[in-house]
């Protein structure tokens, strides 16, 4: 059928985030309330103390950590530079003036920091990694996957270097590698959330079956993980497992009824599977929950199609191209029920 060929064309809209999502903590803004609130005291007690000892670096570092916490970046950089200026000596307010510059990104001076802690601490194994995290960051991969062999040729139980030199040789393209980092991660720490759903996702590009046990295992940590179920439902998809598929992805709109990724690939599956009515529904939640959802649009004009519904076929296929002009698929559906 000419309609099955034009779903080869079609891509399905993954888009999986590598953020969990979690849920917000109980009475978060009572206590945010009340921290800043301590942060405040905190910060005029210690400004006082300054008053009275303006030499001393430690007082600057303090109020610094105070204002990272509470993000006036440019109120701590102004006490960290103070805190190195009259202890040029200690590494540590190195490390902490590296990471306010981080937060503001502003990696080159950043990392002039780091290496300024190193200079004076070479093992100072959080600098190291802070560092690592940077160059993979700006791209520099080969020097970020060389500091992180050094800190794991010194400590190669530490998990968190691990998958950074997992992630910088995913970026790399170096695929078998990554993954066995990743699982050297998770046997490192097997609460290690990201390891897992980078394993699925992997594993699922390359249809591997192993894809969705990590998958399994990232929802085992974080239960409530959107995106650990659908990366899940989407391997299920891929490789034509379809109830699965569609156990994970309601499975994600009970988690978060306003994915509408999840409704648009229950829509394909419909599709493919020739349940037409139970497809038009999924895309018609879909174009409600984002009305610039031109493959929703598109499909939706499909499902007409099939039904013979030409003039709401011709008003979908009209919308997709209203929000991209150059789409292929909807401009050829047009001429088709024109």
């Amino acid at each position: 059928m000419y309609f099955k060929s034009i779903l080869q064309k079609l891509i399905f809209i993954t888009g999986l985030a590598l953020v969990a999502c979690q849920p917000a903590p109980k009475n978060s803004q009572a206590s945010t309330n009340t921290d800043s609130t301590a942060a405040l005291v905190s910060v005029r007690e210690i400004s006082t103390q300054i008053e009275a000892d303006p030499d001393n670096a430690e007082l600057y570092y303090q109020r610094a950590i105070i204002y990272f916490n509470e993000k006036y970046m440019n109120r701590a950089l102004t006490d960290i530079e103070d805190a190195t200026n009259k202890d040029a000596q200690n590494p540590l307010y190195q490390y902490y003036k590296g990471k306010i510059l981080y937060a503001m990104n502003r990696t080159l001076d950043a990392s002039k920091a780091y290496e300024s802690a190193l200079a004076l601490k070479p093992d100072y194994t959080e600098a190291q990694l802070k560092l690592a995290e940077l160059y993979y960051v700006v791209k520099e991969h080969t020097k970020s996957i060389n500091l992180v062999n050094t800190i794991l040729g010194a400590d190669p139980l530490n998990a968190n270097a691990m998958i950074l030199k997992a992630d910088n040789q995913r970026e790399l393209k170096d695929t078998a590698k990554a993954i066995a980092s990743y699982q050297k991660t998770l046997e490192l720490d097997p609460t290690f959330y990201d390891a897992a759903m980078q394993l699925g996702l992997l594993n699922t590009a390359r249809k591997d079956k192993s894809a969705p046990d990590y998958f399994t295992a990232a929802i085992r940590i974080n239960p409530k993980s959107t995106e650990a179920y659908f990366g899940r439902a989407y391997y299920y998809q891929q490789t034509k497992q379809y109830q699965k598929a569609l156990f994970d992805y309601r499975k994600v709109i009970d988690i978060d009824p306003s994915n509408d990724r999840a409704y648009y690939n229950v829509g394909m599956i419909n599709f493919d599977a020739e349940k037409y009515e139970e497809a038009l529904r999924s895309f018609n939640i879909c174009v409600q929950m984002n009305n610039n959802y031109t493959e929703a649009y598109y499909m939706r004009g499909l499902v007409h199609e099939e039904l013979n519904n030409k003039a709401d076929a011709k008003l979908s296929y009209q919308y997709a191209l209203q929000l991209s002009p150059n789409y292929v698929l909807a401009q050829e559906g047009l001429k088709r029920v024109e």
